[in-house]
C-alpha cells in the first residue's frame, strides 16, 4: 500500500491514519463523489478459511451499513481489491479519548451518555463491538462523541459454524471477565467495556491495573479483580455498576445511558473550559495495540454477535427509562436485591430468607476460620438522606463510615423509599465490612437500575402476618391502657409491618411489630400464654429501658426446610420501673395477639418441647 494508491477504482489513499483491530486505516478520496472517507484493509484474501470469513464480512458490513447514528461511526461500502477486502467509511477527523488525558467525572459521564447511545443502536441491529476501548472513541471538537472501529465485530446469523481453534480479540483492561475467561461475548461484555473505558478517563489507567502485562491484566479481569474508582465522585457509583463482574447483574445500555445521564454536566459546570484538568496531562493507560490471545473457543479474527439476531429495525431510542421503584410493598421481594455469588470472594456466602420482618433479606458471609458476616438488606419507606448523597443514575446512595462491627450503605430511590444495606461482624475475625457493603450495594443498584424490584417468587401464604397491618392491630380502646399515646397518630412502617405511637406525657413508646426467628424456647423470656396462644416476656429484650412480649403465630420453614416461627413483637420503652413496663407490654400484647388471623388447624404455638409450661396470661 502506498500514498495514492487507488483501491477498487474509486478510493486513492492518502495518508495512513492508523490500525485497528485486524486492519491498517487510511484516509482516502472518494473520487466518485468527491468527499473524504477513511479506509481500512480489513482481511486479505490469501488468509485462511478465506472463502468462509469472506463470507461473515460481507453479512457484517451489511448489517454495520443499517446503523445510522450520531455517536456511530458510518460504514459506507465494502470492496474487493486485488485479493483484499477494504471498508469505507466516515472520516472522523478528531483525536480519540485515549490522548484526552485525565478527564472531570461529569465531562466523562457526558461522553459515557453518547457512548451508551452508540451501543444501543449497534445491538438493535443485532451487532456487538467487542473492543470499545478510550482509542476506539473518536471525540469532534472535544464534545461529540463517536464509537468507532468496528474491525473485530461479526455477524454470526445464518448456518455457518466454525469449528477450528479461534482467538479472543480485545484490549486487554477493557476486556470483560467473563470473556477473559473463555466466555462468549455478549451485550453484557460490551457495557463492561464501556465501564472500563471511562473508567479510564476519569483514573488514568484500567480497572485491572496500568498496561506492561497483557496476560497479567487478563488473569485479573477472569479473577474479577476489578478496581474501584477513587476519583470519579458522582460517577464512581455508576462506574462500579458498570463493571461489575457478574454480567447478569449489570445494566443494559439503555439503562447506563439513563445512569449516567443523572451524573453528566456541561462542561463549563465541571470546571473544564480547556479540556483536561491542568496538573492532569498522563495520557489514559491503554496497551498500543488490540491483543490476540489464543483460548481454543469458537470464534475468528472478527468477534461475536448476538446469536440468532435477525436484521431487525433500531429499536425506538425513545422508549422510556426504567425507573427505580418498590411497586406494591407487600409483594416486593428484598432478597432479589441480594447475590450470594457478588460476596463469595470474601468467603462462603448463603442466602437467609426468613431472618427478621418480611422487609428483610440477609447474606451470612464465613470465611477462613471463625470469621463470620451478617449482609442485611432492609426496605423502608420515606426516609430522607443522611450523609452525603452520591447520586447513582437515578438512585442516591449514601455511604456510611465503620461504626464498630458495622458497615452500611443506603440507597434511596425516586420513590423515596430507602434500601438499607448494613454488613455486621457476627463471629471472630476482622473482615473488610466496608468492602462487603460496597459489593452488596453494587448487587443491590443493578438490579434496582433496571426499574421496579422483582416480586417475590411464590404467594403469601393466606395466614402469613405479611397480610396482617400491625397499626390495625391496637384500637383506641387498647391504646388508653398508655398514658399521653394519641391512637389517632402513630407512625407505620415499611408496607404496615410495624407500627410506633409516642406518648406527649414521657419519652415512652410503643412498638408493635412483626419478626421471623426460630421456634422460642425459656431462653427467650417468661412463657405465658396469650388466649391460645404462646408468648415470652423479657425485661430488657429490646434494649435498655424496654420490656418486649413475642407471640408466636404460626410454625413454618424458611428455604433450606428448617423450622421458623412467625412472630407478633409487643415492645413497650422508656423510663420506669421494669415491671410496669412489662405489665403494660403484656397488657398490651394480649388484644394484639387477639386481632391476629387464626393460626393454621394443628399448628403448635407453644415452647419448645422440654421447656416449662407457660403460666396463666
Amino acid at each position: 500500500m502506498r500514498i495514492g494508491q487507488l483501491i477498487a477504482g474509486r478510493y486513492r489513499l492518502e495518508e495512513r491514519i492508523g490500525s485497528g483491530g485486524n486492519g491498517v486505516v487510511w484516509r482516502a478520496t472518494d473520487e466518485e463523489l468527491g468527499r473524504v472517507i477513511a479506509v481500512k484493509r480489513a482481511l486479505s484474501g490469501g488468509a485462511e478459511r478465506a472463502a468462509e470469513r469472506i463470507a461473515l464480512l460481507r453479512r457484517e458490513a451489511r448489517i454495520l451499513a443499517r446503523v445510522n447514528h450520531p455517536n456511530v461511526v458510518t460504514l459506507f461500502d465494502l470492496v474487493a481489491d486485488g485479493g483484499e477486502w477494504w471498508l469505507a467509511m466516515e472520516y472522523v477527523p478528531a483525536s480519540s479519548l485515549a490522548g484526552q488525558g485525565t478527564l472531570p467525572p461529569g465531562r466523562v459521564a457526558g461522553i459515557g451518555v453518547q457512548l451508551a447511545r452508540a451501543l444501543q443502536a449497534v445491538h438493535a441491529a443485532g451487532v456487538l463491538h467487542r473492543d470499545v476501548k478510550p482509542a476506539n472513541v473518536f471525540l469532534v471538537d472535544d464534545q461529540h462523541a463517536k464509537l468507532g472501529d468496528f474491525g473485530i465485530s461479526r455477524v454470526v446469523e445464518g448456518d455457518m459454524t466454525l469449528t477450528d481453534t479461534g482467538r479472543i480479540l480485545g484490549t486487554p483492561g477493557f476486556i470483560a471477565p467473563e470473556v477473559a475467561g473463555g466466555e462468549d461475548p455478549s451485550e453484557a461484555s460490551d457495557v463492561f467495556s464501556l465501564g472500563a473505558t471511562l473508567f479510564a478517563a476519569v483514573e488514568g489507567t484500567t480497572p485491572c491495573g496500568p498496561p506492561g502485562n497483557p496476560l497479567l491484566l487478563l488473569r485479573r479481569a477472569a479473577q474479577g479483580d476489578i478496581a474501584r474508582s477513587r476519583r470519579g465522585g458522582a460517577l464512581a457509583p455508576v462506574l462500579s455498576v458498570l463493571l461489575n463482574v457478574d454480567p447478569a447483574k449489570r445494566p443494559t445500555a439503555a439503562q447506563a445511558e439513563q445512569m449516567l445521564q443523572d451524573v453528566a454536566v456541561a462542561p463549563a459546570a465541571d470546571g473544564d473550559t480547556d479540556g483536561p484538568r491542568r496538573g492532569s496531562r498522563r495520557r489514559i493507560a491503554v496497551a498500543a495495540g488490540t491483543i490476540v490471545i489464543a483460548l481454543a473457543v469458537s470464534g475468528w479474527l472478527l468477534a461475536a454477535v448476538l446469536p440468532g439476531a435477525p436484521p431487525a429495525p433500531a429499536r425506538d431510542l425513545a422508549r422510556p427509562r426504567p425507573v427505580p421503584a418498590v411497586g406494591d410493598p407487600r409483594t416486593a421481594d428484598p432478597c432479589a436485591l441480594t447475590d450470594p455469588a457478588a460476596l463469595a470472594r470474601f468467603g462462603e456466602a448463603r442466602q437467609e430468607t426468613h431472618f427478621g420482618n418480611f422487609n428483610r433479606c440477609d447474606v451470612i458471609v464465613r470465611a477462613d476460620g471463625d470469621s463470620e458476616v451478617d449482609v442485611k438488606v432492609e426496605l423502608y419507606g420515606e426516609s430522607a438522606p443522611e450523609g452525603v448523597l452520591e447520586k447513582a443514575g437515578a438512585l442516591g446512595i449514601v455511604r456510611q463510615p465503620a461504626d464498630g462491627s458495622t458497615c452500611g450503605r443506603s440507597v434511596h430511590l425516586p420513590d423515596r423509599h430507602r434500601v438499607q444495606i448494613d454488613a455486621r461482624q457476627t463471629g471472630d475475625g476482622e473482615a473488610d465490612l466496608c468492602a462487603i457493603a460496597e459489593a452488596a450495594t453494587t448487587s443491590a443498584v443493578a438490579v434496582l437500575s433496571r426499574g421496579e424490584i422483582p416480586r417475590r417468587r411464590t404467594p403469601a401464604e393466606p395466614a402469613s402476618l405479611i397480610n396482617v397491618d400491625a397499626c390495625a392491630l391496637l384500637g383506641p380502646g387498647a391504646l388508653a391502657r398508655f398514658p399521653g399515646v394519641d391512637p389517632l397518630r402513630s407512625e407505620a412502617g415499611f408496607a404496615g409491618w410495624w407500627c410506633r405511637w409516642h406518648s406527649t406525657a414521657s419519652r415512652s413508646s410503643l412498638l408493635v411489630r412483626f419478626d421471623r426467628n426460630q421456634p422460642l424456647t425459656s431462653a427467650d423470656g417468661r412463657p405465658i400464654r396469650l388466649g391460645d396462644r404462646a408468648a415470652f416476656v423479657e425485661s430488657e429484650g429490646y434494649g435498655e429501658e424496654t420490656c418486649q412480649v413475642q407471640v408466636v403465630h404460626r410454625p413454618t420453614t424458611d428455604s433450606r426446610g428448617e423450622p421458623v416461627a412467625e412472630l407478633l413483637l409487643v415492645v413497650v420503652s422508656g423510663p420506669g420501673s421494669a415491671a410496669r413496663r412489662c405489665e403494660l407490654a403484656t397488657d398490651l400484647a394480649r388484644p394484639a395477639a387477639a386481632g391476629l388471623p387464626p393460626p393454621p388447624a394443628g399448628s403448635v404455638t407453644g415452647p419448645e418441647r422440654g421447656g416449662p409450661s407457660p403460666s396463666a396470661g
